[in-house]
């Protein structure tokens, strides 16, 4: 049996696997969980999908779970800065020593499955049959498990949830999900299974949901956004409760009203007991200020554009913005960059190192600029940064991890 001696050989390896397996059915996958013998009865399960928002609304529902004594574990993905933010336990991530032991483990496990069942795990899958053992091993009362692509074949739905919060539907990953919003938003709703429940603040697509949910015999509650009332960009009301958050952006409202209504589905908790957690609640990369009038945002398809450039003219409407761009290869370039160009932005194309990644260079012209070192430019912006002026670095995750990461 092969050992990984150190975290960064078993994650080399583990990043080396098929980033996903094409199947038509989540039979041998199953198969594979099994084996495991994980025993998830006394375990509220959450499951969270979407199109955008995934992460803060896990965040949300893991503060407060926390907040009223319960021993959480959340699984997420991509990470920004390392990889152990994936696997988390009451907001703490993964050891190092926990992520090696666990790679072990599952490069035998994938090695037995080949020989059993002629079917090797791919990366996704191998994470996601680590985050369920490692929670399972170490006795949470509840897991919060976010959606990888889709739902209805995504690895995380091989198991059965206590409830589904789906956050919005719109174009992303369209390869694999479909051209059409209806193609997309049933791919989806595929996450909700036979006598299940979902919440969602998507009231896009509500008839496919209502015949999708009667034919399986499964219920949902769609969130009235109408109910909820801003009061500035932190204070809102909900249904008569002043709702107060630190995460910018009128989405982070709609993210923590699902978030409470996923969590009163499941727990008497007072309302109090779950609001009072909000404002704490923190999620890298969602406008998140690195040091003062530099933001970070990993909005990395067009809905995420659109929502994020609408929140930044609002919430910075007294500044004058800069933006720094980067995206890989495979996201719609041209559709994101023509949503920031409608605003009088200064925009400013880069790149970051990544295999995906080719260069934006093409996209540039006598307005917009393209300078290949992101840290050298962020820099020279910094530095000459007036109190007026705010900076805006995003249009990838991998990106954004990338400049947390290397900027100083």
């Amino acid at each position: 049996m092969k050992k990984f001696n150190n975290k960064i050989e078993a994650v080399t390896w583990l990043e080396s696997q098929v980033k996903f397996n094409n199947k038509k059915d989540l039979n041998l996958l199953l198969k594979a969980f099994n084996k495991l013998n994980l025993d998830l009865s006394k375990t509220k399960k959450i499951h969270i999908g979407g199109t955008n928002g995934k992460g803060s609304t896990a965040a949300f529902i893991s503060s407060a779970l926390i907040n009223n004594n319960l021993k959480v574990g959340l699984f997420t993905s991509p990470y920004l800065v390392n990889f152990n933010e994936r696997i988390k336990i009451n907001n703490k991530d993964i050891s190092d020593n926990d992520l090696l032991n666990l790679i072990n483990f599952f490069y035998d496990f994938n090695e037995k499955l080949f020989n059993e069942l002629n079917y090797k795990l791919s990366f996704f899958e191998i994470i996601t049959l680590m985050a369920f053992k490692y929670f399972i091993n170490n006795n949470c009362d509840v897991v919060i498990i976010e959606i990888g692509i889709g739902g209805r074949l995504d690895s995380t739905n091989i198991i059965n949830y206590d409830v589904t919060a789906i956050t919005n539907i719109g174009f992303d990953h369209m390869k694999v999900l479909g051209n059409t919003l209806e193609e997309i938003a049933l791919e989806k709703f595929g996450a909700l299974k036979t006598n299940g429940h979902l919440i969602t603040t998507s009231n896009n697509q509500e008839l496919l949901l209502d015949e999708y949910s009667k034919k399986i015999n499964a219920t949902y509650y769609i969130i009235d956004k109408t109910l909820i009332k801003p009061v500035n960009k932190n204070l809102f009301y909900y249904k008569e409760n002043l709702f107060n958050i630190n995460l910018l952006g009128d989405y982070q409202r709609e993210n923590s009203v699902l978030a409470f209504e996923t969590i009163k589905y499941l727990y008497d908790f007072s309302d109090d007991k779950i609001i009072d957690s909000f404002k704490n609640t923190y999620w890298p990369g969602r406008l998140e200020e690195i040091i003062p009038n530099i933001y970070l945002d990993g909005a990395h398809n067009k809905p995420a554009i659109e929502a994020l450039f609408k929140n930044i003219n609002t919430i910075f409407k007294d500044k004058v913005v800069t933006v720094l761009f980067s995206a890989l290869r495979d996201k719609d370039i041209s559709e994101m960059l023509n949503i920031i160009k409608s605003y009088n932005f200064k925009i400013f194309l880069t790149s970051f190192p990544d295999f995906r990644f080719e260069s934006l260079k093409p996209f540039s012209n006598d307005k917009i600029k393209y300078v290949e070192n992101s840290i050298s430019l962020l820099n020279e912006l910094s530095n000459n940064i007036k109190e007026n002026e705010v900076i805006i670095v995003t249009g990838s995750l991998h990106f954004i991890g990338y400049i947390k990461n290397n900027f100083n």
